[in-house]
C-alpha cells in the first residue's frame, strides 16, 4: 500500500467513526441487597446503592460510545462537572483521535487535579472513544488492544465489609458455594479476616483490602499480625494511599504482598510507585485511572518492571466491560474483581454476572453489551 492508498485508508476509518457530534452523562443510582454493613459513603446517610454515572458518545455517522466514571453517593456534582468542563471539549473531535482528545483534556484541565473526578470524567470520555473505534471497525474492543490470551476471564468475589465473625464466614461460603476460588475481603479486624481464612481453607485463595486505615505503625503491627493467614495479597494498608514511602516500609518486611493503586490517576504514579519499591501488585482502575488508553501504557510498564497487573474494579457498567476486555488482552491475564452484591435489577440483562466464578468475554462489536435504557430510565438520579 503505497501513501496515498494509507492515507485514503486512514480517512475511511476516521469517516466512519465520524466526528462527535452529541455527548451526555446519566447518573444512575442502583439499589442492591447485601448482608454487609452499608457501603461507604460521602454523606451522612449511606445506603446499599451504587453509581454508574453514565457518558454517551454519539457521532454524526451514527455510532454510540459508552463510557463510566467511577461515582459513589449520586455524585450530582461529578456529573455537573462532566456536563460543564468535560463534555463541551470534545463536540466536534473526531471519534477515533483517542490519544489527542486525551491528551487535549489532560492538559487542558491539569489545574483542576491529575487525580480524582476531573481524572475520572476523561476516563469515561476515554473508554466511550474506545467503544466508538472498536464498533466502528465492526470488532470486540479486545481485537484492538491485541486480542484475547482466553475466550473467559476468572473473577473474584469481592466482598463488602460485614463487621462480623458469622457475617464475613456466611458470605466467603456462599462465595465458594457458587464456584468463585479467589475471595477478597474489606473487614479490618483480625478476627474477622481470620476467621475468612478458615472458612476458605483449601477452596479458595483469600485477599484483603483495608481501603487505607492505617498509619504506617498501625499497619506494620497488623502486617505482621496476619502474616500466618497467608494472603493472596495485602491491598492498601496505608493512609493517605500515595504515601509510597510508608507503604514501601509494610512491603519491606515481606509477610505481605501488596497491592495498590485504585486512587492514582496515571501511569506516572505507577512509575513513583515502582521507584519507591512500594507495590507487588498494580491495580489501575479504568474509571479513575485514564481510561483504556492510560491502562494500556500501565500493563506495559508493569510488564517491563517484574509488578503483577491486576485491575480495580468496583463498577458495573461499561468500565467493568472494558476491565474485562483489558484482562483478556493480557498474556496472564488477571483475575477480575466483581464487588458481591445482588442488584435489584442488571444493567446489561445478566450478561456481565459470573457463572461458576468466570465471565465470558464479549465478542460483540465494542464493549459488547449496551445498556438497557429501561433500567437506565428507572434508576435514573434527576
Amino acid at each position: 500500500m503505497n501513501v496515498a492508498q494509507r492515507t485514503r485508508a486512514d480517512l475511511g476509518v476516521a469517516s466512519a467513526a465520524g466526528r462527535i457530534a452529541k455527548a451526555e452523562c446519566i447518573l444512575v443510582s442502583m439499589p442492591f441487597d447485601s448482608a454487609g454493613l452499608p457501603v461507604w459513603s460521602f454523606t451522612s446517610d449511606p445506603k446499599n446503592a451504587f453509581d454508574v454515572m453514565l457518558v454517551r458518545l454519539e457521532t454524526d455517522t451514527g455510532l454510540v460510545g459508552w463510557g463510566e466514571a467511577f461515582s459513589r453517593a449520586e455524585d450530582v456534582s461529578l456529573r455537573s462537572l462532566i456536563e460543564t468542563r468535560i463534555l463541551p471539549i470534545v463536540i466536534g473531535e473526531e471519534a477515533n483521535a483517542i490519544s489527542r482528545i486525551k491528551h487535549k483534556l489532560e492538559f487542558g484541565l491539569q489545574n483542576f487535579g491529575r487525580v480524582g473526578p476531573t481524572m475520572y470524567a476523561i476516563s469515561a470520555v476515554d473508554i466511550a472513544l474506545w467503544d466508538i473505534a472498536a464498533k466502528a471497525a465492526r470488532r470486540p474492543l479486545v481485537d484492538l488492544i491485541g486480542g484475547p490470551f482466553a475466550p473467559e476471564v476468572e473473577v473474584y468475589a469481592s466482598l463488602l465489609r460485614y463487621g462480623s465473625v458469622d457475617g464475613v464466614v456466611k458470605a466467603t461460603r456462599r462465595a465458594i458455594d457458587e464456584g468463585y476460588r479467589y475471595v477478597k475481603l474489606h473487614d479490618i479486624r483480625y478476627e474477622e479476616i481470620a476467621a475468612a481464612v478458615e472458612e476458605a481453607g483449601d477452596e479458595a485463595a483469600i485477599m484483603l483490602d483495608v481501603n487505607c486505615p492505617w498509619s504506617v505503625p498501625e499497619a506494620l503491627a497488623m502486617d505482621a499480625r496476619i502474616a500466618g493467614l497467608k494472603l493472596k495479597w495485602l491491598e492498601e494498608p496505608i493512609f493517605p494511599p500515595d504515601d509510597y514511602r510508608g507503604l514501601a516500609r509494610v512491603r519491606a518486611t515481606g509477610n505481605n504482598r501488596i497491592a495498590a493503586g485504585e486512587n492514582a490517576g496515571s501511569l506516572r504514579d505507577f512509575v513513583a510507585m515502582a521507584d519507591a519499591g512500594a507495590i507487588d501488585i498494580a491495580q489501575p482502575d479504568v474509571a479513575k485511572t485514564g481510561g483504556v488508553t492510560e491502562l494500556l501504557k500501565i500493563s506495559a510498564f508493569c510488564e517491563a518492571s517484574a509488578i503483577e497487573f491486576v485491575p480495580h474494579c468496583a463498577i458495573f457498567g461499561p468500565g467493568l466491560l472494558a476491565t474485562l476486555h483489558i484482562n483478556a488482552a493480557q498474556r496472564s491475564v488477571p483475575l477480575l474483581e466483581r464487588l458481591y452484591i445482588d442488584f435489584e435489577a442488571d444493567l446489561y440483562a445478566g450478561a456481565t454476572l459470573p457463572r461458576g466464578g468466570r465471565l465470558a468475554v464479549p465478542r460483540g462489536a465494542g464493549l459488547g453489551f449496551e445498556p438497557d435504557m429501561a433500567i437506565v430510565e428507572r434508576f435514573r438520579v434527576a
